[in-house]
């Protein structure tokens, strides 16, 4: 029982109730909502922005592949292209090797008519002046690793009966290390002992041995110079260019 003092200001009391618990629990459910929307807000955010990301990578994937499957059509397009190329040259170049033996065997062949038909009409016809000397015939042949087979013939019209006496100078001229050189036959074979090759025959003398051509050596022709040993006898110089006969 409350005890009331004389003169003193009464107040009212009321008695609240006390609900601590239920207060704390919408607290924690108002933050957890809170949490849990922007939890969802960003993952929501996040899977439309991977999802766009995605979509573009796709999409330049896609355009790369077309590019690669594109390159790949055209270098597969070049390399048929190019093995055509390579056969086509090669056809070309067997058909040109081939017609340049032809033209060789051809002019081979009619430089040896040639210097057969000479060589008979030099021994049945006379010439005019020199004896009747003349060269009848002179041919190179190829023997392999750069030697030679070389063949004169020197002759002397039928008119003629006196015995041919005299020498014949055999030089191969060229170029060494863009030098133009001069060679004397004494200096590329082994048979032949001097520079003057001497001459003896009444209607004909073949002349005929091989040579070694010095590495790098280009040759370009072949020079020839007949001297009678009388004084006023056949004086002949002739040159040939470097034809050779595949033997």
């Amino acid at each position: 029982m409350t005890r009331k003092v004389k003169g003193s200001k009464q107040y009212r009391m009321k008695v609240v109730p006390h609900r601590p618990i239920i207060h704390g629990v919408f607290s924690v459910l108002g933050v957890t909502l809170l949490v849990l929307s922007t939890s969802a807000g960003a993952f929501f955010a996040g899977q439309y922005q991977l999802s766009r990301n995605l979509d573009e990578k796709s999409r330049a994937h896609a355009k790369t592949l077309d590019e690669v499957e594109h390159l790949r059509a055209e270098i597969e397009a070049l390399r048929v292209r190019a093995a055509t190329a390579e056969q086509s040259v090669a056809i070309g170049e067997q058909a040109g090797e081939s017609l340049r033996g032809e033209l060789v065997a051809k002019e081979n062949q009619i430089a040896e008519l040639r210097q057969e038909i000479s060589f008979y009409r030099g021994i049945m016809a006379p010439s005019e002046g020199g004896d009747g000397v003349s060269i009848g015939r002179f041919s190179i042949s190829d023997a392999g690793e750069r030697r030679y087979q070389y063949k004169l013939l020197v002759q002397q019209s039928a008119a003629s009966h006196q015995v041919v006496t005299g020498a014949v100078q055999f030089t191969i001229v060229g170029q060494l290390d863009g030098q133009s050189r001069r060679y004397a036959l004494a200096d590329l074979s082994p048979q032949v002992e001097s520079e003057s090759i001497p001459l003896r025959f009444k209607y004909f003398q073949n002349i005929e041995g091989e040579l070694q051509l010095p590495e790098g050596f280009v040759p370009e022709g072949v020079e020839l110079s007949l001297k009678s040993s009388k004084r006023n006898g056949f004086n002949i110089d002739q040159r040939y260019g470097w034809l050779v006969q595949q033997s």
